[in-house]
């Protein structure tokens, strides 16, 4: 019975899911197994080839990139990558998750659903980021010297070391609220606003670079 078991055991750990249950982002480096090194051909013995699919991400509006998903059925595993070699489909970019929630989580606790309370909480100084209702709506823009180094600062030369692109939205319900109405545009914004406070928005997108070799 023992042999049994541990021969199972074994069967499960050789499985590839079981190799590749591995949520952990560390931003700059890798998105679980997914780092500078991971080609498509990775993903599939990684994931299983029935979790590895292609597809275009619209990255702005008219412009479609090619990219790989891993579990594209699994809203709670999906993941977007995108290649520095789209022809080869070698050495990622970055990998994007968006939804509502996720297994995958960063190394310091933010995923999908977090909100911007615990993100100042975790930073510890305020963060700056944009207004709501366009395209680039609720992306953090500079951590204030905080410990979210990951999410870059702005400087005279434009925004430097981001690693990692948070995106934030508000409550659906929220949107005709007056708080709402005072995020609204193209500007930036303090979460110490009343308004972003009162609105609290949390993650529904984060964008993982993964440095080139």
């Amino acid at each position: 019975m023992r042999l049994l078991a541990a021969a199972v055991a074994v069967l499960l750990l050789a499985s590839p899911c079981a190799r590749a249950a591995d949520w952990l982002i560390v931003p700059g480096q890798r998105a679980g197994p997914i780092d500078a090194g991971a080609g498509e051909a990775r993903l599939i013995e990684l994931f299983g080839a029935g979790n590895v699919t292609r597809e275009s991400l619209d990255v702005e509006p008219g412009v479609a990139l090619p990219a790989t998903v891993v579990f594209a059925s699994d809203p709670s595993r999906r993941a977007v990558v995108l290649w520095r070699d789209p022809e080869t489909r070698t050495a990622p970019e970055s990998v994007l998750i968006r939804g509502e929630r996720t297994v995958w989580k960063t190394d310091k606790g933010i995923t999908l659903g977090t909100p911007l309370a615990t993100l100042r909480r975790i930073n510890g100084k305020p963060l700056t980021l944009t207004g709501f209702g366009w395209d680039l709506a609720g992306t953090v823009l500079d951590c204030n010297g905080g410990s979210l180094t990951e999410l870059g600062h702005e400087d005279r030369t434009g925004l430097v070391g981001r690693t990692l692109v948070l995106r934030l939205e508000a409550n659906p319900a929220l949107q005709d609220s007056p708080a709402y109405q005072q995020t609204l545009g193209d500007r930036q914004l303090s979460s110490e606003s009343d308004a972003m406070r009162s609105l609290n928005p949390r993650v529904y997108e984060l964008i993982v670079d993964i440095a080139p070799k």
